[in-house]
């Protein structure tokens, strides 16, 4: 995820995206940490900070690793008991944060069969951007959308990538949230491919669509 803020430093945004529960396959909840702690690219006025190496997370380690405990209050700054930091450098910054999937599961990727296929050919995962009050710590959905996953089914070629942009989010601090979902190798084998969908159909152009009125669509499993 890519994001532009302006004094946002407490916000959040908690996504869903899939993972398997014995044999069933869920949407799990997972929280990026506040805008502060994302990787910072460059704040406005100032040249870009030099692109620093994606350490590859040992999910062992990390859940051996104790909840880091609520900060004191600095008395020059006010605040209450347990209170976070105050931040006044408020210039616009462009931050980023990104999740290895298959490096936190020791390098194996999401396994696609075909209950898994059309979990994801069905399946909306919902973006949420969360505000954090400072002072209680208390959590508020400020807005949220829904991207549609099955677009991931499509590429044939490696270096699968599809990115989602928002710049009208309700947040007045948050200029612009990009959602960039890649994969080293397509989702689905030719073989997978072929038993999904026979027909091979590539949609080229459409006419003539009913804009003005409420969409419905549905997946179609060929």
């Amino acid at each position: 995820m890519e994001a532009k803020h302006e004094g946002g430093h407490y916000l959040k945004v908690k996504y869903e995206w899939l993972a398997l529960n014995g044999e069933a396959i869920e949407l799990q909840k997972l929280d990026s940490g506040f805008f502060r702690d994302w990787n910072l690219i460059q704040i406005e006025g100032e040249e870009p900070k030099p692109a620093e190496p994606v350490a590859a997370v040992d999910p062992k380690a990390a859940a051996k690793k104790p909840a880091a405990a609520p900060g004191k209050p600095d008395p020059k700054k006010g605040g209450a008991p347990g209170a976070l930091e105050e931040i006044t450098d408020n210039r616009p910054r462009i931050i980023s944060y990104t999740k290895d999937f298959a490096a936190e599961a020791g390098g194996a990727g999401l396994r696609i069969n075909d209950e898994m296929a059309k979990k994801i050919a069905d399946s909306y995962i919902k973006v949420e951007v969360i505000e954090v009050n400072r002072e209680t710590q208390e959590e508020s959905l400020r807005d949220s959308v829904s991207i549609d996953i099955s677009c991931l089914l499509f590429p044939s070629i490696p270096n699968v990538e599809f990115q989602w942009a928002f710049d009208k989010l309700k947040p007045m601090s948050l200029h612009y949230l990009n959602f960039k979902i890649t994969s080293d190798q397509p989702l689905l084998s030719d073989f997978m491919r072929k038993k999904l969908n026979p027909l091979q159909i590539h949609l080229l152009a459409c006419k003539d669509i009913p804009y003005k009125t409420e969409h419905k669509f549905k997946p179609i499993h060929c």
